[in-house]
């Protein structure tokens, strides 16, 4: 006989049965036998979850402090016009840009600072406000000489436009005239932008070419940093490091600007995406330090283990991982014909990560290598030939490091600190950097990013010039004040005190930078009426006439690059302000173009008195050689007497 019965929940929950009802036949046990039913389990309750040591992060963000930053950027932004509007340029000698900032530039800077620091600190800060306050920042430090000048600064920014101009205009590199048109892809670049856009100048983007380039490089860092040091905050401050260290001035409108961009993006994929760690087999994750539970095997034989083991491979699928080859490659490709030093730098990064298999797509290696050959082999084979010491190395390292650190301190009391401080800060760089490199190992068990930073001083042995030490800091700097960062992270969580006064150190530190990127700044100012004349003077002068300026300061080459000559290299006269009437004589330029800029050259750098350039003027024309045909203040071009229009004054908008 069969009944049905339904279970009670308590009979599912005793037997663990979630099953539906099933029919049942009732049996009944003997009294005297014990049961053997289990007891009943009280349901299970929830774990509550582990709390979170950052309990603040959760708790609801007082409105005050989520509008603090905005209101400090946006203050920073207002005092920027009024900056600009109160900065006397006439009064700038040889402590350069900073002596003359009035007080709305430097409230505005500090602004900028406290409205990072500020979103930083908040509970919950917002990584669109951290980049919108990074964006203010640049633009109130690095973006400064753009705000308060009316035109860019720094010659060879105005030179590199002569160069665009001069590809522009036929579509092919000027030979024989500068080596630098050797690597023309970053002039030919941007002649196709000018001409795309409708331009004929670009005076402009050389204005805020600087703030915009490092704008994008801090992105590339803050992108290293989030794959070395992780973290939602220790990234942000690794890129502000990273534009308060900055005072190089690599930026300007040039190659190598465009070719760290391309190096920066190159190191981000391997050491983000591509990013790998080799794994000895025998138990021994990389080296020195052997596993606990591994036998301990001689340092030699876990190195050959590891340099035999192939990395692991990334987790990403197979089609991001081509594309992610793909772009890094065309980087590669990119910068062989663009810059003559950075290929090599992102050759030498490459080939310690590879050696030490920290990246998955060692082939790029090859790639860079090849892409740099085939460019040697065909396009730039004969600057090469007769410049070998820049692969090779001179062996001068005595000369290089006299070009570029012992002949450069010269000038004033202004320019002798500012150089002074230019050494400095790398050197205190370099003792963060190493602070960092040690946290980073105790860590990590890492030594690879302070080789990273290390690879570009193999450049110190080339006869590039003074500017070679420049370039070392700059390719260098990424890694440095990733490391850096690392150091000053583990300072604070010892003791969060440290906080606030690394607050005074960044607004300390981008007073610095002010200071020193605009140290050159009475000599490097370019004017309106610069630009205006040395346009004017190429408008009027026949094709093929000799256009020199007194010095190699000024707009004198935005225009005319491979239509007029520039001189013919007479013994002693790189400069003709180093002898004027000597060198004027033997190259007999005819047109002479004469700057304000080039007068404070003399005054602040080379100690001249002032006004020389003005008594140079009326030497030459008491020869009965030249006239002037213009003159304003220290604004001056004098013509050779016979050229065509010599006894007429130079026309255009001029004063």
């Amino acid at each position: 006989m069969t009944s049905t019965g339904t279970r009670s929940p308590g009979d599912g929950q005793r037997h663990g049965d979630l099953d539906p009802p099933t029919t049942l036949i009732p049996v009944t046990p003997p009294a005297e036998a014990p049961t053997t039913a289990l007891p009943v389990q009280p349901p299970n309750q929830p774990v509550p979850p582990p709390s979170r040591p950052q309990a603040q992060d959760t708790a609801p963000v007082a409105g005050w402090w989520r509008w603090l930053s905005p209101v400090l950027a946006a203050l920073a932004l207002l005092l920027l016009p009024v900056a600009a509007a109160t900065t006397d340029l006439d009064a700038l000698d040889g402590w350069g840009l900073a002596k003359i900032l009035p007080p709305a530039a430097w409230a505005s800077l500090a602004l900028a600072v406290a409205a990072c620091v500020a979103e930083l600190w908040s509970p919950r800060p917002r990584i669109p406000m951290l980049g919108v306050a990074t964006a203010v920042l640049i633009l109130c430090s690095v973006g400064m000489p753009s705000v308060v000048q009316p035109t860019a600064r720094f010659t060879t920014a105005w030179l590199l436009a002569g160069f665009t101009d001069a590809i522009a205009g036929t579509g092919v590199p000027p030979t024989g005239i500068d080596a630098r048109f050797f690597w023309p892809a970053f002039f030919a670049q941007w002649a196709f932008f000018r001409d795309a856009g409708g331009a004929t100048q670009l005076d402009e983007v050389l204005r805020w070419f600087p703030p915009v380039v490092v704008g994008v490089w801090a992105i590339g860092v803050y992108a290293l940093a989030r794959s070395m040091l992780g973290g939602t905050r220790t990234p942000w401050v690794a890129a502000w490091l990273f534009v308060g260290l900055n005072w190089i001035e690599q930026d300007y409108y040039s190659p190598q600007a465009t070719g760290i961009v391309l190096l920066l993006t190159v190191l981000t994929f391997c050491l983000g995406p591509l990013a790998t760690r080799r794994t000895d087999a025998a138990g021994v994750p990389s080296w020195p330090a052997a596993h606990p539970d591994a036998p301990k095997l001689p340092l030699l034989r876990r190195w050959a283990v590891a340099a035999m083991t192939p990395p692991n491979r990334p987790t990403l699928p197979p089609r991001q991982l081509l594309l992610i080859y793909f772009c890094a490659a065309l980087c590669l490709l990119a910068v062989a014909p663009a810059h003559q030093l950075t290929p090599f730098a992102i050759i030498g990064q490459l080939a310690v990560l590879a050696v030490v298999g920290r990246f998955r797509g060692r082939g790029l290696v090859i790639v860079a290598v090849l892409a740099v050959m085939v460019y040697f082999l065909i396009a730039a084979r004969d600057f090469w030939m007769t410049q070998l010491s820049l692969i090779t190395g001179s062996g001068d390292e005595e000369g290089a490091l006299q070009a570029g650190i012992a002949d450069r301190l010269t000038g004033d009391t202004g320019q002798v600190v500012v150089k002074l401080l230019r050494i400095a800060v790398p050197g205190l760089t370099w003792l963060l950097a190493i602070a960092g490199a040690w946290v980073y190992w105790r860590r990590r068990r890492d030594l690879v990013p302070i080789a990273l930073a290390a690879v570009p001083m193999a450049f110190a042995a080339q006869g590039y010039g003074g500017e070679v030490f420049l370039r070392i800091v700059l390719y260098g700097l990424p890694i440095l004040t990733i490391l850096g960062t690392d150091a000053l992270r583990s300072l604070v969580r010892r003791n969060r005190a440290w906080e606030k006064v690394l607050a005074v150190g960044m607004l300390v530190t981008f007073g610095t930078l002010v200071l020193i990127r605009g140290g050159n700044d009475a000599y490097m100012l370019v004017t309106p009426e610069d630009v205006t004349m040395t346009r004017q003077v190429y408008a009027e002068a026949p094709p093929g006439s000799k256009v020199m300026p007194l010095s190699n300061v000024g707009p004198y080459g935005l225009e005319g690059i491979g239509e007029y000559h520039r001189g013919s290299n007479v013994d002693g006269c790189v400069h003709l302000a180093n002898d004027p009437l000597r060198c004027i004589d033997e190259e007999l330029p005819d047109y002479l173009l004469i700057y304000p800029s080039i007068e404070n050259e003399g005054v602040y750098l080379n100690d001249k008195p002032p006004g020389w350039s003005q008594q140079l003027v009326q030497e030459l024309v008491a020869t009965g050689n030249y006239v002037v045909q213009y003159q304003h203040g220290f604004n001056a071009v004098l013509v050779k007497r016979g050229m065509p229009g010599w006894n007429t004054p130079l026309g255009g908008d001029l004063p």
